[in-house]
């Protein structure tokens, strides 16, 4: 199978488009044409149709497309392997988190690595914690970051640090007077919460069903920044990690809530794909990872959703 032509095949399939594609691959569009004309001749099969400037799969491009995705990766991950032989610059890694992490971890990982190996290019992704697994498993990454583990078959998962989610509310809201409150005094009350598929959703819905409490859930987003806005004009209550709202309890914009009968814990994972090359750069962001642990205080697992004795 023709290297060259595969990864022409990938990019016109990917961008459906031939004139794209050629640009990415710096190809004229005429050449890029030969390639899987050559291509289809070959294997005496179409893989594309074209209307007009559009592209599409056809069902067995379709099939090919998979492979070629696979086996371009493998490339790839080769030249990466003989390149580290070889002792070249560490090259490219790729890193998956999901958005608490990516906005309030990461930065100072990727700052302590650049500075340590300024060689390395990175490149970031940013999603909930399934779109991380998901990545992860059709080997997108080098490596993810998210805040379960995936105990999948095909995933290793690491711990790597631990952090709190806490109520927090507005100014003005009823419980901001309050130090505490037990959650089923949550009931009725309106939440804001962050979306279904990311893990701090999934951790408070499981609490609060095991402590017999539906939420009412009037808004729900992927967006920190809405939802702290929001619950700071006291249209509703929030439960998001302490990292997230460290300035706005310390300006006093939003105020904390303990909950008298749990903490809520949740939990951050390294997760990387077992078939994965373990190049030097992922290999120095792992050891990096390691120091980081250690030097987080809330490093320790606890427990999903730790409730303390005697709780209804």
């Amino acid at each position: 199978m023709n290297l060259h032509q595969l990864r022409v095949f990938h990019e016109v399939a990917s961008a459906k488009s031939f004139t794209a594609a050629a640009a990415k691959l710096n190809l004229t569009q005429p050449a890029a044409t030969w390639q899987m004309k050559r291509l289809e001749e070959t294997y005496g099969l179409k893989f594309l149709d074209r209307v007009g400037r559009r592209v599409s799969l056809t069902e067995e491009g379709k099939l090919l497309f998979e492979f070629a995705g696979r086996i371009l990766r493998l490339a790839g991950e080769a030249e990466e392997a003989l390149a580290d032989l070889r002792g070249l610059p560490l090259g490219t890694l790729r890193i998956d988190a999901t958005y608490i992490f990516g906005d309030y971890y990461l930065p100072a990982l990727l700052e302590a690595l650049h500075r340590q190996h300024p060689g390395i290019l990175f490149q970031i992704g940013i999603g909930n914690s399934s779109q991380v697994i998901e990545n992860t498993l059709a080997q997108k990454n080098d490596i993810g970051i998210c805040a379960q583990d995936p105990a999948h078959p095909k995933l290793e998962a690491r711990h790597i640090m631990s952090d709190l989610l806490v109520g927090v509310v507005g100014p003005t809201h009823l419980f901001a007077r309050r130090r505490a409150i037990a959650l089923r005094e949550l009931r009725g009350q309106p939440l804001i919460l962050r979306e279904k598929g990311s893990s701090p959703r999934r951790i408070i819905d499981e609490i609060l069903d095991q402590h017999g409490v539906a939420p009412n859930v009037i808004m729900e987003s992927a967006s920190t920044s809405t939802i702290k806005h929001f619950v700071g004009r006291g249209v509703g209550m929030a439960i998001l990690s302490q990292q997230v709202v460290k300035k706005e309890l310390q300006d006093g914009s939003l105020r904390r809530v303990l909950f008298k009968d749990a903490e809520i814990a949740y939990h951050f994972y390294l997760i990387r794909h077992k078939d994965r090359w373990v190049s030097r750069a992922l290999n120095a962001f792992v050891e990096l990872a390691r120091e980081f642990q250690l030097r987080t205080p809330t490093s320790r697992p606890r427990g999903r959703a730790r409730v303390k004795p005697g709780a209804g």
